[in-house]
């Protein structure tokens, strides 16, 4: 049987690179996302989207999974990767229910339109935010989120595996690291601060700048994602992080060097929930998945900028 792969949440940062890779192989894809607003302009996301329905292979669903009528959906999906997610922490903390509803929720009646589908691998997308504030080690450290996107998203998690074990949904769980590079959220970090740093502008540092990552460049997390369709073990949960570790403060000096202007700084108190420390153990990633190193956060960073420079 030719492979069907629906990805969700394929107009956001990283969904919409897996789309445009999986195309580049020659796939078909389903490519669905609801365009919720709030941490996209609307624009952006949508002329993303526009872009993905010329790709070939590609159709493109503009609806949510939290109410469509799944049955709609072709019968013959062979592969599901799960990106659709309501990220972020700060309006975790206020709008629960949006984030219940669009992790939880929307996944329950995804997995369960599935089990009617010859599915041969189900990819559920997650996050080093179930680790809470130090994420150091490998798969099987302690799951103690401090956010509630976090909670969500370890629930997701849970019900996920809960569908491989009671329906044999083949299900094989991706953690992603501090993702970024061109493309990223306009609420990430990385982004803020090098588009504040262009115009001139005051950058806002919460915390210390003591706190550090092993960021994950776009495109290795990317390539990792889709290996998972054929290698992943169903089961299996997968930290997908770099293995460079950096301080937000050693970020805020390599951006200054890129955009060629002094930062003016502007300190604040720690975001509500946020990572302290993430240095994650990527040994099973590497070895089942192909996970790689392919820059270093100069030259990935760079990319971003020479990207946001180009928007202008």
């Amino acid at each position: 049987m030719k492979s069907l792969i629906l990805v969700t949440g394929a107009a956001g940062f990283i969904g919409s690179v897996v789309v445009e890779e999986l195309s580049r192989r020659g796939k078909t894809i389903l490519a669905l996302d609801a365009l919720l607003g709030g941490l996209y302009p609307s624009e952006e996301k949508r002329n993303r989207f526009s872009a993905l329905a010329s790709l070939p292979g590609v159709t493109t669903i503009e609806s949510d999974l939290r109410t469509m009528d799944l049955s709609e959906l072709p019968g013959t999906v062979t592969h599901i990767i799960n990106e659709a997610a309501m990220p972020g922490l700060s309006l975790s903390w206020s709008d629960f229910d949006l984030y219940s509803s669009c992790n939880i929720s929307g996944l329950s009646r995804l997995l369960e339109a599935s089990r009617s589908w010859p599915l041969e691998k189900f990819v559920q997308i997650s996050t080093s935010s179930v680790y809470g504030s130090h994420a150091v080690g490998d798969e099987t450290q302690s799951l103690l989120p401090v956010s509630p996107y976090g909670v969500t998203k370890l629930a997701a998690e849970n019900l996920a595996f809960a569908y491989w074990r009671e329906s044999g949904i083949p299900v094989s769980v991706l953690r992603y690291f501090s993702v970024y590079g061109p493309g990223q959220r306009p609420d990430m970090a990385y982004r803020k601060f090098i588009t504040l740093a262009d115009r001139g502008l005051p950058v806002t540092l919460l915390g210390s700048g003591k706190q550090s990552r092993t960021n994950t460049f776009i495109t290795d997390c990317v390539a990792a994602t889709i290996a998972a369709l054929e290698l992943a073990t169903p089961g299996e949960v997968y930290n997908i992080s770099g293995s460079e570790q950096r301080t937000i403060s050693e970020a805020l000096e390599i951006i200054e060097d890129l955009v060629g202007k002094p930062l003016k700084i502007e300190r604040k108190d720690s975001a509500r929930g946020d990572q302290f420390e993430t240095r994650g153990d990527s040994t099973r990633a590497r070895s089942t998945l192909g996970l790689t190193d392919s820059v270093t956060l100069e030259t990935g960073l760079e990319r971003e900028v020479q990207w946001l420079q180009s928007l202008r």
